[in-house]
């Protein structure tokens, strides 16, 4: 209410808004906005509606019967007040002159103006209050539609029309947004666990993101080429541009304006393996990880409370309590994998089973039936389940007892599942279960992180909304199917990651190799070979049993499998500097460590998703097709070199064998390398770690120019050219290596023995 105050008095139909230039048009009641003299958004109507729809629930998947909405449109403006570098405010109203909202435009931040609209009190449609609100935007310039969160079929949506809720995304994918007849299993196009309703808009470039919980609806050039919509299902519309001078900057600038973005710790960097069925499962697995000489850091135990085998594969107790019959002596099995090297991980959902423990003592915290009883509905596996009301402190209170109780017994950190299962005509204590819907995940993750707060853990989630990455350090993709399926298996891994990283995740992962088996073959050895080369090449790597364990190919299948597994793993370990040094530019810039190619390298194609860069250096291209050599690649633009030989090559067909993955680097790049990889990511054990192989680089440094911050400080700056390819050898904090006219200037406080290899 302060900023009203201070624009009392100032008229006009333009402002200026730091960056921003924003023009209305009391004619029409449209706006136009315009950064550093360029238009980045002609806002042409902006409507209040009146809408209602059946909403039908089933095991975390949504089917949505609207009727059509009366809408009413604002023809005319009158602004009321403004003032360069505070606000305008301004008076919609409709054809007949009726003042229908209010509409304020502000400075929200550094590249951030914001553009709200507020019904007046007493405006009815069809005699309710409004209950949706939207705008149309002019659709003609600025190239493709990015962003929207992970989607598993494509990154750019120009030309589509879809709803934004979180829900589960389903087994398998049709190729449109309309329901099948088996809705409650095989997604939608666009169905996801983590959607976000921001659009970037590349060309121009800009974004915009609706600041709200509930369901967002886009229309983006669908029902009419020239123009997009964004339609929130609330009376208030809240949008905010985003601005940067480049797309990049513009996904980094989200990233800081929704809170920033969480770092795991270092060991979250190692690779990580999966381990069920029991203690001695777990001795097992992690005995063979050691005795092969894979770097492992973290086991993680996902049936701690208790599994069984179903129709449907291994499925997870639903109780909340440590199953002592499959895991006697949790602490003492703590204590061993630590001494081992491992960090242990567990498990938690929102899900409390009806036959357990848990139910008896938290029903009254579980989500109600209008009767006042706990809301049950069937889980993936046809048992009786709730969820846990997180609108309710007293319920966050119950699972973080919980969870101070498995952090007492030596794990440190877990998966925090799903999160999308509200249904719709459930009681909440403090929220409506469909305008707070996305938020719910939100709560979820508040949740983990307040119990989490006080150890270095490491924890990862699939389901989100804005503000996510500030909470959550990793994101998975989800479920994919154990096949090389298009619709939802390998290679739907990357539009995932790609479309996830602009959403603002800097950390993303994959389970290594596909979790569903319904419908389609067990994960076969060419699978995992593919998948676990992906995984090295990923921020984060690690493996996944999969729904049907004893079905899949594994870890140790055979040996040539985990020979394999220690050299991708050997491999992602000793990228250790280089992921590191991109996360603290993750953390003080937002910018994910998984990139499109086009946000780096102008002209390459934004509808292309079989590929990403780690980093700005290294364009990562796996082969995704089952049964194949080799593929086709398409660098971006520039000159490129081959990781793995060092040679220039160019754009082509690359052949890679089962065990292999086609890698480049970029010229005018450096990546630093560990030496040798560690044993272990944990310190304290009498294993080879961190801080035992940091006294050593190879930095390996391609074409001309190029540059890489690390994230102690130490950089790397290369000057000059090289005549020819070269190594040397040096030890030093700061100074400068010469390789064949090339010279490598290093600044920093710690003393190293640095292998620097060049590639002219």
């Amino acid at each position: 209410m302060l900023l009203l105050l201070l624009v009392v008095g100032c008229t006009g139909d333009s402002v200026q808004l730091g960056d921003f230039f924003v023009e209305v048009d009391p004619k029409t009641g449209g706006l136009r906005v315009d950064r550093k003299g360029r238009e980045v958004l002609d806002l042409q109507r902006l409507e209040l509606g009146q809408g209602e729809a059946e909403i039908q629930f089933a095991v975390g998947s949504y089917l949505f019967e609207e009727q059509p909405t009366a809408w009413l449109s604002a023809s005319s403006l009158k602004v009321r007040h403004r003032q360069d570098g505070i606000s305008m405010l301004a008076d919609l109203r409709d054809e007949d002159g009726r003042e229908l909202a209010g509409l304020t435009i502000w400075q929200a931040g550094a590249d951030l103006l914001g553009i709200q609209v507020i019904p007046y009190q007493g405006v009815e449609i069809e005699g309710e209050a409004p209950n949706r609100a939207r705008a149309t935007m002019d659709c003609t310039e600025g190239g493709p539609f990015l962003g929207t969160g992970g989607h598993q079929l494509d990154v750019d949506h120009q030309g589509e029309a879809f709803a934004l809720w979180v829900a589960e995304p389903g087994i398998g994918k049709v190729e449109d947004d309309v329901p099948p007849e088996d809705w409650f299993i095989t997604g939608t196009r666009h169905a996801t666990s983590y959607p976000l309703p921001f659009l970037l808009r590349p060309e121009l470039p800009m974004g915009l993101l609706a600041s709200t919980w509930a369901r967002v609806d886009l229309d983006l050039c669908a029902s009419d080429p020239d123009r997009y919509q964004v339609g929130v299902w609330e009376g208030a519309l809240s949008l905010f541009v985003i601005g940067g001078d480049d797309a990049l900057e513009v996904v980094e600038n989200q990233a800081i304006s929704a809170g920033g973005v969480a770092v795991p710790p270092d060991v979250a960097f190692g690779p990580w393996n999966d381990a069920i069925h029991g203690a001695e499962r777990v001795a097992e697995v992690a005995s063979t990880l050691r005795e092969a000489g894979a770097p492992t850091a973290l086991i993680w135990t996902e049936d701690w409370k208790g599994g069984a085998e179903t129709g449907f594969g291994y499925h997870l107790s639903l109780d909340w309590y440590l199953d002592e019959a499959l895991y006697p002596d949790a602490e003492g099995i703590a204590q061993d994998l630590r001494a081992a090297g491992f960090e242990w991980l567990a498990y938690f959902s929102p899900f409390v089973g009806e036959e357990t423990r848990a139910f008896e003592e938290a029903s009254h915290l579980l989500m109600q039936t209008a009767e006042g009883e706990p809301y049950l509905w069937s889980s993936a596996t046809l048992e009786q389940t709730g969820g846990l009301d997180l609108s309710d402190s007293e319920a966050r209170a119950w699972a973080i007892e919980r969870m101070d109780e498995l952090i007492g017994v030596g794990f440190t950190g877990w998966m925090a599942d799903f999160a999308e299962w509200i249904p719709p005509d459930a009681v909440l204590k403090n929220a409506d279960p469909i305008d707070q819907h996305n938020a719910y995940t939100l709560w979820w993750q508040q949740t983990n992180a307040e119990a989490l707060a006080d150890i270095d853990a490491t924890w990862f989630t699939r389901s989100g909304w804005i503000g996510t990455p500030s909470l959550s350090p990793v994101t998975w993709g989800g479920d994919q199917r154990t096949s090389f399926d298009t619709d939802d298996g390998f290679p739907t891994v990357i539009p995932l990651g790609l479309g996830l990283s602009i959403a603002g995740v800097a950390f993303y992962g994959h389970d290594i190799a596909g979790y569903n088996s319904i419908g389609n073959e067990p994960t076969s050895k060419e699978l995992w070979f593919r998948w676990a080369w992906l995984g090295a090449f990923s921020p984060i790597m690690r493996t996944h049993h999969g729904a049907f364990a004893e079905d899949n190919h594994q870890l140790d299948s055979d040996e040539e499998t985990l020979a394999h597994w220690v050299r991708t793993a050997t491999e992602h370990s000793r990228l250790f500097p280089y992921l590191k040094g991109l996360a603290q530019l993750a953390q003080d810039r937002g910018r994910p460590l998984l990139l499109h190619p086009a946000l780096v390298y102008p002209g390459y194609d934004w509808a292309r998703a079989d590929a990403w860069l780690l980093g700005s250096a290294l364009f990562v291209a796996p082969v995704l097709e089952e049964g194949a050599t080799g593929r086709e690649i398409l660098l971006p633009p520039g000159d490129w070199y081959d990781w793995w030989s060092g040679q220039p090559v160019s754009s082509g067909w690359f052949a890679a064998e089962v065990d292999e993955i086609p890698v480049f680097a970029a010229a005018g790049t450096i990546v630093p390398l560990l030496a040798e990889a560690p044993e272990t990511f944990v310190s304290g054990t009498e294993l080879r770690d961190l801080a035992d192989v940091d006294g050593a680089r190879v930095l390996r440094v391609f074409g001309t120019g190029g540059s890489f911050t690390e994230a102690d400080g130490t950089r790397y700056t290369a000057r000059g050219d090289a005549s020819a390819a070269g190594v040397e050898e040096v030890e030093l904090d700061s100074g400068s290596v010469e390789v064949n006219g090339l010279t490598v200037e290093i600044v920093g406080s710690v003393a190293r023995r640095y292998r620097v290899e060049v590639q002219p």
